[in-house]
């Protein structure tokens, strides 16, 4: 009869509770600090465990670690591990980890992507990026296969490169059970690693909260996650000392977030859009819908005058469709945000279009708008002018063109707006957005988007709303609806 690995009765004595303090590998005594401890220990007590710290907080050499005791204490174990691509798994992640294993008690087929153990168990190395880039049917067929995985366990490092929606899909693969009789169950339990960033992780695990299937977030009813915020000075004893001192001399927010490690919204805004004044101003205006009306939110009932609709479509399959409705006063009044086909979208639209005395309707008109356009075409839609240069000719085309140039143009009479104090915005998940809407050189954004793992669905919406939008415009327009008919006599003579 095999003698029974040592590792099966550590991994029972941390499903009991007991902390882990040290270990030695390959002749080396590993010594963990506090949080190196309560992640690698922790195995049962949160579904979800993510490690996020600064660079050199230790943080790897913890994931390391934990991974390979669940290997090696699970017998037959399968547990993924994944990064955004499978070159910057084998480089940064693999290389620590078999740094610090015994190479006899392994076999890495690379072709495979399999790392496969002498008790059974496995690890199925995984590069994410195919579940998140490329067009939507790639990413959805990726998405399906992976979930026909099952595993007892994943381990992700750098969850900042990750999406939420890769995270769901993996989240259904774990519901391998132990069948061997006197072997601990497997634990089911994520393991994640991450640096503070403005990412979805934020709200699922600093927040605790979960995001609805319109893409919203909400306080989740019971938790099951749990964060470990490190400090690269928890981990300074195994660091050179210059490199401490060298960062602790960098500007205050890199301090703040790469050493200490902090996870906040005011620490994290370093490029974003729109100024924090603002967007305090425009939380005194946030309020709960005043009702909800065939999907959407009602926050003030249509009164006789002028309104404006920015509408920012989406396939409905990744990002939600937003619809914004404002008076003239600057005010929002109605807003719609969920995952629709654009003929739903185009239901959403008519629906507050005739509610709000037919409002100008401003769509962005790039991809999914070109579709939504087609199906609101003869309501009274926003035109703007092209210019054939080669005829010198000028036509009216239907709808917002969204491009580098009209981005910047449209974030700029907003920020106008903005600083006159005008919009008066009551949707809580627009001013959100603005919260992480940041400067981006990336081509898709277009010189600007939100944060990973967020979205700005809403707030383009509210922006088209605002797109040529002048008070004393809509003042003057408004009178002259409204002002009397004069009769003059050479009219009709």
């Amino acid at each position: 009869m095999a003698l029974e690995s040592p590792y099966v009765d550590i991994c029972r004595q941390l499903l009991k509770g007991k902390k882990l303090t040290e270990i030695t590998l390959k002749g080396k005594k590993y010594l963990f600090n506090e949080k190196q401890s309560d992640f690698i220990s922790d195995m049962n007590s949160k579904k979800f465990f993510l490690f996020s710290g600064g660079r050199g907080a230790g943080k790897s050499l913890a994931l390391c670690i934990k991974l390979y005791i669940m290997c090696k204490g699970f017998k037959g174990i399968r547990i993924l591990l994944g990064r955004k691509t499978i070159t910057d798994l084998e480089k940064t992640t693999l290389n620590d980890f078999f740094k610090i294993i015994p190479a006899n008690e392994y076999e890495h087929r690379v072709k495979d992507g399999l790392i496969n153990f002498k008790n059974g168990s496995q690890i199925i190395l995984m590069g994410l990026d195919a579940m998140q880039s490329g067009g939507i049917g790639d990413i959805k067929k990726a998405q399906q296969k992976t979930k026909s995985l099952n595993i007892g366990a994943y381990f992700i490092d750098q969850l900042e490169e990750i999406e939420y929606e890769v995270f769901q899909s993996i989240n259904d693969t774990m519901r391998m059970v132990q069948t061997e009789e006197g072997q601990p169950d497997y634990p089911r339990q994520a393991n994640m690693t991450c640096n503070p960033a403005n990412f979805w992780a934020f709200h699922y695990f600093k927040l605790n909260e979960q995001m609805d299937e319109d893409g919203n977030w909400y306080p989740k009813v019971e938790s099951d996650s749990k964060l470990l915020e490190v400090s690269m000075l928890d981990n300074k004893d195994n660091l050179p000392p210059d490199f401490v001192s060298s960062r602790l001399n960098r500007e205050e927010s890199y301090v703040r977030r790469m050493v200490h490690g902090e996870w906040s919204l005011d620490v994290l805004l370093k490029g974003s859009v729109f100024a924090k004044e603002h967007i305090k101003r425009l939380e005194t205006f946030v309020k709960k819908p005043a009702r909800m009306e065939e999907g959407c939110e009602i926050y003030e009932e249509p009164r006789d005058q002028e309104y404006r609709m920015g509408v920012d479509p989406s396939e409905g399959v990744v990002d939600p469709s937003a619809i914004v409705v404002i008076d003239m006063s600057g005010r929002t009044v109605a807003a719609f945000s969920g995952m629709l086909p654009i003929q739903g979208l185009a239901d959403k639209v008519k629906f507050l279009y005739y509610k709000y005395r037919k409002p100008l309707i401003i769509p962005e008109s790039n991809s999914a708008g070109a579709a939504l356009l087609r199906e609101i075409r003869d309501l009274r839609v926003y035109t703007r002018k092209r210019t054939d240069e080669k005829w010198d000719v000028e036509t009216d085309k239907l709808g917002f063109r969204m491009s580098w140039q009209s981005k910047s143009e449209l974030i700029s009479h907003f920020q106008k707006l903005l600083r006159e104090q005008i919009p008066k915005v009551s949707i809580r998940r627009t001013v959100e957005e603005m919260k992480v809407f940041m400067w981006k050189d990336e081509a898709r954004h277009q010189g600007a988007g939100a944060s990973r793992g967020f979205h700005d669905d809403s707030l383009i919406a509210t922006m088209l709303a605002y797109w040529d939008f002048h008070p004393v415009k809509q003042e003057e327009l408004f009178i002259a609806q409204t002002k009397p008919v004069i009769k003059r006599t050479f009219q009709y003579n």
